[in-house]
């Protein structure tokens, strides 16, 4: 097994890590002013590979996931890109998930019409199930309805990651007559070319996380094709592969809070105000909060390794929350002792932060910390759930 720490110390993530502090952080400026996609992030993820890194080195990806004996390069690309650029992180962690998925699940005939532009130019995926009345991470409000050939499917997805230059979705519906979510969860290939198919890319303007466009999908009696079925009903709650995606979010909140952090000893050191003992005190405590945060993400990954299926969920779970929590309370140490002109435009710090507030909401705290209090319990729960 590739180590967590043996990962990161490599010299593709190391150079991955220059790439992205010293050219991804000065393009976010230029980037969140509408929201626009990271597109030359973008492209020079490509250009490393890192836009397949999930996917088997049989079809030409790096083959690093958390079913391989690589659990640890994927994530920790994922954490170094988002020291620089949490949102230009996100998008390439759900592309890396869909292409994980894709590995994993698809037809040959899929493989062969997703899979392998993916290799030739930068196509980016999506992967959404989320929706604005959604009753439970595994329940559709957006229904597929069996028909002649494939479904007809009629919805309103949000938050689709990569929206405005996808080449495709993995969208997740419910077929309409089953009443059981195991059995009526079911997964369709999107483009946005079909018909009744359209895309809102005003929707998307939220505080933080701006780069990571993520607009409003409406599918409007749209006909999938048997070919885009995606997987049989409940291949996804059934695969648990929403467990294994836990460490992306943990990967994505670590790296932004130690490239926040990092920044902000550059700036202080920088203005004289290292040798002041509060700041010290202060920056000892950040110090100490993103050690145990590194540990537990590490120990996280070496679960899936080491302990059971269910152990190593809600390892990553823990990791999550801790990464989420600890990028949060530095967030604001760093204000206080950083000061208001740290702040300005000019620097990146607001955009740090702005980032963080809003994407920290993924981690589902109160969800999270409920499942192990539910495992601590012996209680029932599902540590595949993300909120």
């Amino acid at each position: 097994m590739i180590d967590p720490v043996e990962a990161l110390n490599s010299a593709p993530i190391q150079e991955l890590h220059r790439m992205s502090v010293e050219e991804f952080r000065p393009r976010g400026r230029k980037y969140d002013e509408n929201a626009d996609m990271p597109d030359e992030n973008i492209q020079q993820l490509f250009e490393g590979g890192w836009l397949t890194t999930t996917l088997s080195k049989e079809r030409g990806g790096k083959g690093s996931n958390l079913d391989t004996d690589d659990p640890a390069t994927y994530l920790q690309a994922i954490r170094v890109i988002a020291r620089g650029c949490s949102g230009t992180a996100h998008c390439c962690q759900v592309q890396n998930h869909v292409v994980w998925a894709m590995d994993l699940m698809a037809t040959d005939d899929q493989r062969k019409r997703y899979l392998e532009p993916m290799m030739e130019k930068p196509f980016l995926s999506s992967f959404v199930g989320s929706e604005a009345k959604r009753r439970h991470m595994y329940k559709m409000n957006t229904t597929a309805t069996p028909t002649d050939g494939g479904f007809i499917v009629r919805g309103e997805k949000n938050y689709a990651t990569n929206g405005p230059t996808m080449a495709f979705a993995i969208i997740f519906a419910a077929i309409a007559g089953v009443e059981d979510y195991l059995d009526n969860h079911q997964m369709i290939l999107v483009r946005p070319d079909m018909k009744g198919v359209s895309i809102d890319l005003d929707w998307y303007r939220p505080a933080g996380m701006r780069t990571a466009s993520s607009p409003i999908i409406t599918l409007d009696d749209v006909f999938i094709e048997q070919k885009d079925v995606f997987g049989g009903p409940g291949a996804f709650p059934r695969s648990r592969l929403q467990g294994k995606f836990h460490l992306g979010f943990a990967a994505n909140y670590l790296g932004t809070a130690e490239g926040m952090f990092d920044w902000y000893i550059d700036y202080v050191g920088g203005r004289g105000k290292g040798s002041d003992g509060i700041i010290q005190l202060r920056t000892g405590e950040m110090s100490i909060a993103l050690k145990a945060a590194e540990a537990l993400f590490h120990d996280a990954i070496r679960a899936w390794k080491t302990k059971s299926v269910v152990e190593a969920e809600l390892l990553s779970i823990a990791a999550k929350s801790m990464a989420a929590q600890v990028a949060f309370e530095n967030s604001h140490k760093i204000i206080h002792a950083a000061g208001s002109t740290a702040m300005f435009d000019e620097f990146p710090l607001s955009r740090y932060i702005r980032d963080l507030e809003t994407h920290v909401l993924h981690a589902g705290h109160d969800r999270s910390a409920q499942i192990l209090g539910q495992a601590a319990f012996g209680e029932g729960f599902d540590s595949t759930l993300q909120r």
